[in-house]
């Protein structure tokens, strides 16, 4: 079974924020029931059923909604990539601005999955109110695997 990263940094801004008493609105705050209950994730993936690319390498993000024990594929969002590589990322004023447009367009997402995610950006996705957790394995264990560790973060 593959596991998640915990997402230590994620962890500990959220109990900060607790312990500070500060609060957050869930997303899903003002919803009906029925679709409060879902937790909208987007997957970096090469396809093939398996959470396999680092964040800053994606070219597109599948989206679902995950309820309970059921998962749904809601859409496949095509994005710039913003590095490549250690020595191939964009310019700096070119790579914020990726990022922001990556961050808004996955704006409606209360997770990120991914294969690998770095400090800047995991904390950056945060502060937007998308949690982004780390792991390589099957999509649908992953997906499941993070929508309990997200609620367990109480965001």
């Amino acid at each position: 079974m593959e596991t998640i990263d915990a997402a230590d940094e994620a962890s500990r801004q959220m109990a900060e924020k607790q312990q500070a008493g500060e609060e957050h609105t869930p997303k899903s705050a003002g919803l009906p029931a029925s679709e409060s209950a879902a937790v909208r994730i987007a997957v970096a993936t090469r396809g093939g059923g398996k959470v396999n690319v680092h964040f800053g390498h994606a070219n597109e993000f599948w989206i679902y909604d995950v309820s309970g024990q059921k998962t749904k594929l809601l859409e496949v969002r095509k994005v710039e990539a913003y590095c490549s590589g250690r020595t191939e990322c964009s310019s700096p004023d070119d790579k914020k601005k990726i990022f922001d447009d990556t961050a808004a367009m996955l704006g409606d997402c209360q997770v990120l999955l991914c294969s690998g995610i770095g400090d800047s950006p995991r904390r950056k996705l945060l502060q937007k109110g998308i949690a982004a957790l780390s792991g390589k394995g099957g999509i649908e264990e992953l997906l499941l695997e993070s929508v309990e560790f997200y609620k367990d973060l109480g965001i």
